[in-house]
């Protein structure tokens, strides 16, 4: 206990300073730290005062006990329940400390036995306000706060699954340098903290797989530390969730016609996080986008997710004036009548971190609502508490947050995948209320280009080339969703460009000359390989007609750093000037990468009917005469 009070009495403490300017009928009242239920017959407060100088009291004061549906009009209603007693008066004077802070323990008991500040009874939320009050009577400030007042009885607890779900902008920039999103760091700091302080709690977590494998690639310390910390999380109670390698809506990658770009990035999410965290990711729980549809549960389904968490305003009741229940499995109908199971998140619950400015009274209001969920449920029941990138707010009372689930007698921690077990004959059927999704075709269309350009470039280089890795990384990150169609376009203007670089590295002479002297016979070709290391390529030939190729138009080649000299088989089919063409492009089933292009010249020389007769006869006469020379010396 103490140590909770203690751990958010020091946020108060760092978050929140005194405004300068005090006065005696002005000021202001928080609430920076709170027992998170009735502990040992007591409820202690830490309440900070600034802007106030005079002299005063607090009056606290506790009301009627509310259901959960006052629950939330709390933070909003000025009208309160009835007073329970007359209020509680302590001297301002006497609890503030040097640092503006004033610590208030309250009694509170079932039975007047004790003499308790008040008498209330178990297994009751309370509404409690606590006012500033000047010596004029002049109220300055007050809080509102509700006290858990649990019960001896022995309830079963509330199943209860929590999941941190963390996204952010990709860190690749189109220049190859890295830029993470400063928040998005900060809350896996704090969660991966908490998670490792915590390790016997269940845990589920959704974590970027882009930023995940950068910051084990980045050379700053801090980015090291954090990869680190993140890696100790394999030895917690966690799981991991399977999460594309970019944001990536399913639905808008259906729509376009390129789900198989949606299933990729999975893949490699699934793969990097493997990889860096030790951990394998489960696909058969799936948080569900507003976007999708029956077709999209289809598609994901053959993915291998069987369950999805969905937000109740995704969803119509098939069931006219039915109330959704967050407790129990649902199931969602597509058109052709496939059900799916799943669990409906409870936005009430779910908001309470956010729906209040001090983080302390979110707290607190989160865990009144656990208690009147579970002390109003069935044995069964099972609630899911979700939390979206938090907010910085948020993220400092994730520590606590784990330990006060834990100890929290009316909750009992497990993972969500150990809650899917329910049948659901009989759950509440729902159909699908999408929101307009963000067209993809465009990005669908370059995202293909580019990956078959960049199996081409594998085809000449080998996927050990350094640069096959940072293309897939740009192709990939192009596809994120929080990237605007601007700044998506501009990492395929960065592929493009390191593309055309390695194109400029292979050059032949503009044009070649050789003369064939026989019908038959091999010409060379030359070209040279400016690279660092050997290039496969399909060199095409073309002839004006004149010329053949016996071995084929496409010679397949690996041309070594430096110049080559490659000798080509051709046969002439008739004499005179002709010309050949070359290209040289990428080995890829398409040749999608032109390499370089030249021609040679080839002077063909055949001589005439005529010409050979002449020829033979002069042989003939020299050979006679040489015969007739040799036996007149040898007579002599």
């Amino acid at each position: 206990m103490k140590k909770f009070l203690f751990t958010l009495l020091i946020f108060g403490t760092t978050c929140f300073s005194p405004v300068s300017a005090l006065g005696e009928t002005s000021g202001n009242l928080r609430l920076v730290g709170q027992s998170p239920w009735v502990t040992n017959g007591e409820v202690n407060f830490d309440l900070r005062v600034s802007g106030f100088n005079g002299d005063g009291v607090f009056r606290i004061t506790a009301h009627e006990p509310v259901a959960r549906t006052a629950l939330n009009t709390l933070k909003e209603e000025s009208e309160l329940f009835s007073p329970i007693s007359d209020p509680l008066t302590v001297s301002l004077k006497e609890r503030l400390n040097s640092s503006g802070v004033a610590s208030l323990q309250v009694s509170i008991s079932s039975t007047s036995e004790n003499e308790p500040d008040f008498v209330l009874t178990p297994g009751m939320v309370y509404p409690f306000t606590i006012e500033l009050v000047a010596d004029s009577g002049d109220v300055i400030d007050q809080i509102l706060t509700p006290v858990i007042f649990t019960s001896e009885e022995n309830r079963t607890p509330l199943q209860t699954t929590l999941s941190l779900i963390i996204n952010g902008p990709p860190p690749l920039q189109p220049d190859g340098n890295l830029s993470f999103d400063e928040a998005t760091l900060e809350s896996l700091q704090i969660v991966s903290d908490a998670v490792n302080t915590h390790p016997e709690i269940p845990v589920g977590l959704q974590l970027p797989p882009a930023i995940i494998v950068e910051l084990a690639r980045s050379n700053e310390l801090s980015h090291t530390e954090l990869s680190n910390n993140l890696n100790q999380m394999a030895s917690a109670n966690i799981a991991l969730f399977s999460t594309p390698f970019v944001s990536a809506d399913p639905e808008a990658w259906r729509n376009s016609g390129n789900f198989n770009i949606y299933a990729g990035l999975v893949n490699h999410g699934d793969i990097v996080l493997e990889d860096r965290l030790g951990l394998t990711p489960d696909r058969s729980v799936l948080f569900l986008s507003s976007t999708a549809k029956g077709e999209t549960l289809d598609q994901l389904t053959q993915l291998g997710s069987n369950y999805f968490l969905v937000d109740p305003e995704s969803l119509i009741p098939r069931s006219i004036g039915d109330t959704i229940d967050t407790t129990s499995m649902a199931k969602i109908v597509d058109g052709n009548g496939e059900v799916y199971p799943a669990r409906v998140i409870d936005q009430q619950l779910n908001g309470h971190l956010t729906s209040v400015e001090d983080p302390v009274l979110g707290m607190q209001f989160l865990l009144a609502d656990l208690a009147l969920i579970s002390w109003s449920s069935s044995e069964d029941s099972v609630i899911s508490l979700v939390i979206t990138n938090p907010f910085l707010k948020e993220i400092f009372l994730i520590d606590s947050l784990l330990e006060n689930l834990t100890n929290a007698p009316f909750v009992k921690m497990a993972h969500l995948s150990e809650t899917l077990s329910q049948p659901i004959e009989n759950a509440q059927s729902f159909d699908l209320w999408p929101q307009e999704v963000f067209q993809v075709n465009t990005r669908a269309y370059n995202y293909e280009l580019m990956t078959n350009v960049l199996d081409a470039y594998y085809s000449i280089l080998g996927i050990s080339h350094p640069d096959i890795a940072s293309l897939a990384s740009l192709v990939e990150t192009s596809a994120a969703a929080e990237l605007s169609e601007t700044e998506s376009d501009e990492y395929l203007g960065a592929f493009y460009t390191i593309i055309s670089k390695v194109s400029k590295q292979f050059t032949a002479p503009e044009e070649q000359s050789v003369r064939l002297t026989s019908r038959q016979a091999e010409i060379p070709f030359t070209i040279e390989n400016q690279l660092d290391n050997p290039a496969n390529v399909s060199i095409h030939l073309k002839s004006d007609g004149r010329i053949r190729f016996p071995e084929g138009e496409t010679v397949n080649t690996t041309l070594l750093p430096g110049n080559n000299r490659i000798s080509l088989l051709v046969e002439a089919r008739a004499s005179g000037d002709s010309q050949i063409e070359i290209r040289v492009y990428s080995p890829d089933e398409n040749n999608l990468i032109e390499l370089e292009s030249t021609r040679i010249l080839i002077r063909t020389t055949k001589l005439s009917g005529v010409g050979v007769f002449l020829l033979i006869i002069a042989l003939g006469v020299i050979a006679f005469w040489w015969f007739r020379s040799n036996r007149t010396r040898n007579a002599s």
